[in-house]
């Protein structure tokens, strides 16, 4: 299924617009704030979704949203309503000498397969730097190997900034993710 991830500023139409075009079947508008619901006429199913900070405005954003998405921290994967952790690989400080600090570990991994969360990579996130291409790698192999649903999707808040699925789908080649 090919999926994107966007944050959409009152330019949903030229998000489904660039999607269509691009050969997306779904698109998730991602939200920071909240917004009515808006009714789209798309071939594109368009999925609703809210990214919150703190455990206190989980609740909230379940009730009003499809989806709820949240930084990758442990206290969200612990929390039965937040469905999609966001940069893992973002973690502050620097590697050790003998290991990455990739932001993601065994218990994180154990704790997502059991409450069926999807780590999501942000193509946004990656920089040409070792250091963020590393930490992807790291978590992917943890993915891997703990059987983690996983999805990569652009993140852009520009519809011309969007990514083809195949520029998707290489990028999580290129991590060996796939």
């Amino acid at each position: 299924m090919m999926v994107d991830v966007v944050f959409p500023d009152g330019n949903e139409e030229s998000f489904l617009h660039m999607a269509e075009k691009l050969g997306y079947s779904e698109i998730i508008l991602l939200y920071k704030r909240a917004v009515p619901p808006i009714k789209f006429n798309s071939k594109v199913k368009v999925k609703r979704a809210f990214f919150v900070d703190n455990l206190k405005d989980v609740e909230r954003a379940a009730r009003d949203f499809e989806m709820v998405f949240a930084p990758a921290r442990r206290e969200f994967f612990e929390s039965k309503k937040v469905g999609f952790l966001v940069g893992a690989e973002s973690v502050d400080g620097k590697d050790s000498f003998h290991q990455r600090r990739s932001g993601l570990d065994e218990v994180m991994c154990k704790l997502a397969v059991e409450k069926d969360k999807v780590l999501v990579f942000d193509i946004s996130q990656f920089s040409f730097s070792g250091l963020t291409l590393g930490r992807m790698m790291q978590n992917a192999r943890l993915c891997r190997k703990f059987k983690l649903k996983t999805l990569v999707a652009s993140f852009t808040s520009n519809p011309l900034e969007m990514r083809a699925p195949k520029d998707l789908g290489g990028f999580a080649r290129l991590i060996r993710l796939r």
